[in-house]
């Protein structure tokens, strides 16, 4: 077969394309390659944590693509994205955003951070908080509760 006669077949030429793409883009893990292990780890197993410092990365990596400064991570609003991340997945209903937490993000469904990102990435408001040019400090969290409607709670707080 020449390449002449696959001009007459889009078809084929688009469903090898994505073949190679998506081969290209999975290791035999099914992790996606170039993006550390934190990131694509699932949350649902026992003793599973977030990477927080692999999460912030992604996310300050993300603010510079938008013009706004790196975030510090900040260990009080670990703890309170924690908290907020526990009622939230124990209720079931969004928790109100904790004092001094300028923005309050929620996610629930994903199993691992960089869905989770992509997702609020993908959401133009979510998009827009994320890269808050007031920001300095993040905390970020996620319970995974397997009697939840969603399972995973993910939570990034955001302060000055």
């Amino acid at each position: 077969m020449t390449f002449a006669s696959l001009s007459f077949r889009p078809a084929l030429l688009t469903a090898a394309a994505l073949l190679v793409v998506a081969l290209a883009a999975c290791s035999p893990g099914g992790t996606t390659i170039g993006l550390p292990q934190g990131l694509t780890a699932t949350i649902d197993r026992p003793g599973a944590q977030m990477d927080r410092a692999a999460a912030l990365n992604i996310l300050n990596q993300y603010r510079a693509t938008r013009g706004a400064q790196p975030l510090a991570g900040d260990a009080t609003l670990d703890a309170q994205a924690q908290a907020v991340a526990q009622a939230y997945a124990s209720s079931g209903t969004p928790p109100a955003t904790p004092e001094g937490v300028t923005v309050m993000r929620l996610s629930a469904g994903y199993l691992n951070f960089a869905e989770t990102f992509s997702g609020w990435r993908s959401s133009p408001p979510d998009a827009d908080a994320l890269a808050a040019p007031s920001a300095r400090r993040a905390g970020l969290a996620v319970v995974y509760d397997p009697n939840s409607a969603y399972g995973a709670h993910w939570v990034v707080l955001l302060a000055s």
